[in-house]
């Protein structure tokens, strides 16, 4: 028997000792290595180590002789692995594949395989197969992937756009972004942030927003910006760097559309700036006339209070508007989403108020629509909001419930409260309330959705003899 070191010109041919010695020291570097080896030939277990014995659940030595295919979860996969095996390790390449691996227990598990063939010409010298068990990173890739999703998730359902910049190039950005700057899915993607400044000259103004990052940490201001269509309009950003010591790595940056906000304040502060100016002027005069400024100022300082007021709210009764009922449920649903809570919407009309309005004048049906108004604010938590959306029509959003009946216990109450008499400029007026009720997330996930199917089922409740409430259902019994 010779090893390599005897065909060598100057070295004598190892004795039987020595080589017995050597095949000692071979075998303790595979039994000690941390990943598995085996030598196979004819598809059968020549050699392996102790870590390849470990693996796959065999005592030691046990694999020798066996037929290779008991290690894969059935004859197919053992099948699928040979068609693509042979063609690789027969062009003298590495086969490098992961696949599911079958143990002594019948127990599966991901596994790194590595083979490469003693002699590609020659398939019957056999193969050298290294593996290593996968299955802890597949199981933390696969965490990782939910984690990114649930993140998209989030970003995708927020209410101001976001984006990650590097290199003040749009890597990824959320669908409220997209919408924001007027752009279809994916469109801003891998793009120059350039396309969102009205010109070069405010692009290269947009890169102190950068400078002042590295330097100041977060950043924030006013600016305007383009959409697609090249409509400007007034934005209020604020970005961070992914990492302050190493600002290569990126930033993230949220934009919001202030232009009436903007324009609303602007107005005040023009408002403002008119009076004062006026105060200015008048101070030289009289004791009755700087009265009279003081006058003005406490009107204006009321008056633009109370347009904040009105811009959110009915003047009639005080509650939230529309508009402001539509951003609370939508902020409802979010939250709803995050915490997997149920909520409800429920659809308030006063039952036959047009022939007290008529018969009473419109001064008695305004003085019963703010008692109704009064009862309904009494029902409330701090959590829920109600609203009047119409003439006599009033919307409640019941957000974080745990089961369907509190909505129809709610809509109980209700009932109950409203149908009690009301004394109205000496009159005692009865009037009852038909109730709609959809339910998130069972009848949908969208504003205009829930308020509409609310809508649908107080028709319903009135088709039912009025004085009731009614659950949403796509074809009502």
């Amino acid at each position: 028997m010779e090893n390599a070191d005897s065909a060598r010109p100057g070295h004598e041919p190892l004795s039987e000792d020595e080589l017995r010695h050597r095949l000692l020291e071979y075998q303790a570097i595979l039994d000690n290595a941390s990943l598995g080896i085996t030598f196979t030939r004819n598809r059968t277990f020549l050699h392996c180590n102790e870590r390849f014995s470990e693996m796959f659940g065999w005592p030691s030595n046990e694999l020798i002789g066996q037929p290779t295919y008991i290690l894969y979860p059935s004859e197919q996969a053992f099948a699928d692995l040979g068609r693509i095996a042979i063609p690789v390790l027969s062009s003298g390449q590495r086969l490098d594949t992961e696949l599911l691996m079958r143990k002594r227990d019948g127990s599966l598990f991901w596994c790194r395989m590595l083979a490469n063939a003693i002699d590609p010409g020659d398939h019957g010298k056999g193969t050298i197969f290294i593996t290593e068990d996968i299955t802890n990173r597949k199981a933390a890739d696969q965490a990782l992937r939910q984690s990114l999703l649930e993140q998209q998730a989030i970003l995708d359902n927020a209410l101001i756009g976001i984006g990650f910049l590097k290199g003040r190039v749009i890597l990824r950005c959320n669908a409220r972004l997209e919408q924001l700057f007027g752009y279809q899915h994916g469109e801003l993607q891998n793009v120059s942030a350039r396309v969102l400044f009205p010109s070069d000259q405010e692009y290269e103004l947009g890169s102190r927003g950068y400078a002042s990052l590295a330097r100041h940490g977060p950043h924030s201001g006013e600016i305007v910006l383009s959409k697609k269509d090249g409509t400007r309009f007034w934005c209020h950003l604020s970005g961070n760097l992914v990492d302050r010591g190493n600002p290569t790595k990126g930033s993230v940056w949220l934009a919001e559309d202030i232009t009436e906000r903007k324009g609303a304040k602007e107005a005040l502060l023009r408002a403002r700036d008119e009076l004062e100016r006026r105060v200015h002027e008048r101070t030289a005069e009289l004791a009755t006339a700087n009265a009279r400024l003081k006058v003005e100022i406490q009107v204006r300082r009321l008056a633009e209070e109370q347009v904040r007021h009105l811009a959110n709210h009915d003047a009639l009764t005080g509650l939230p508007n529309r508009r402001l009922l539509e951003d609370r449920l939508e902020q409802a649903i979010v939250r709803a989403k995050r915490t997997r809570a149920q909520g409800a919407v429920l659809f308030i009309d006063l039952d036959h108020f047009k022939v007290i309005n008529d018969s009473l004048g419109h001064r008695s049906g305004d003085l019963l629509l703010q008692a109704v108004a009064e009862r309904l604010r009494g029902h409330l938590r701090e959590i829920d909001t109600v609203a009047r959306v119409g003439g006599d029509e009033f919307v409640l959003v019941l957000p974080d419930m745990h089961e369907e009946t509190a909505a129809t216990e709610a809509a109980q109450r209700v009932l109950t409260s409203l149908a009690e008499p009301y004394l109205i400029d000496g009159h005692l007026l009865q009037v009852t309330p038909s109730i709609g009720i959809s339910l998130y997330p069972k009848d949908g996930s969208e504003v205009e959705i829930l308020i509409s199917r609310a809508d649908s089922a107080m028709y319903h409740a009135k088709q039912m003899g009025r004085k009731n409430y009614q659950l949403f259902a796509v074809e009502p019994p």
